[in-house]
C-alpha cells in the first residue's frame, strides 16, 4: 500500500510540473490517469498500469472529443493505443515491439457535489484488442478525478 501511495504522490508531482490539468484513479482496475484539461473541446489520456511488474509497464494514450457543454456532466469519446516501451529490450526479435493494442473510450465525467466542483467520478467504457486484433476485452473503468485550476473552463 505504501508503494502505491508513493507512485501516486510521484505521478501527482509529475503532473503539476508537467502542467497537467487533471488525474484520476481508478482503484478497481489499478489505473493512473494524467490528462490534460477535460473541461475543454478536445483533450488527452496518458494511463499508467499501478499493478504491473516492470517488465510490464503498459501505458495508454488516448484523445478524446467531449460531446457536450454541461458543467455537471461530461460524455466524451476517443481511441487510443497500448504500448509498453520496455518491449524493446526483449531479447525476443518478434517481441520487441512497443505497440501492445488499440482502444476505444466512450463515457462521462460528472461533478456531484457542487461545493467541490473540481472532484469527479468518472465511468467509461473501453473495447480494447491487442495488436493483432486477435484477443480482446470489454472493459468498464470507475474512477475518481481531480481537475487542477482554479475554475472550470
Amino acid at each position: 500500500m505504501h508503494k502505491k501511495l508513493l507512485l501516486i504522490v510521484a505521478f501527482v508531482s509529475i503532473a503539476q510540473l508537467s502542467q497537467a490539468q487533471a488525474f484520476t484513479y481508478y482503484p478497481f482496475n489499478s489505473i493512473f490517469s494524467i490528462a490534460t484539461n477535460p473541461n475543454k473541446a478536445v483533450w488527452a489520456d496518458f494511463r499508467f498500469q499501478m499493478n504491473s511488474y516492470f517488465s510490464s509497464l503498459s501505458t495508454e494514450v488516448s484523445p478524446m472529443i467531449n460531446l457536450n457543454k454541461s458543467e455537471r456532466a461530461k460524455f466524451y469519446v476517443g481511441a487510443g493505443i497500448k504500448a509498453n516501451f520496455l518491449n524493446a529490450l526483449n531479447p525476443d526479435a518478434s517481441k520487441q515491439s512497443p505497440l501492445e493494442g488499440f482502444c476505444l473510450n466512450a463515457g462521462v465525467r460528472t461533478s456531484p457535489i457542487d461545493k467541490l466542483p473540481r472532484f469527479q467520478i468518472v465511468f467509461e467504457l473501453s473495447p480494447y484488442a491487442n495488436k493483432n486484433f486477435d484477443l480482446g476485452v470489454f472493459r468498464a473503468n470507475l474512477g475518481l478525478g481531480y481537475v487542477l485550476g482554479k475554475k472550470k473552463q
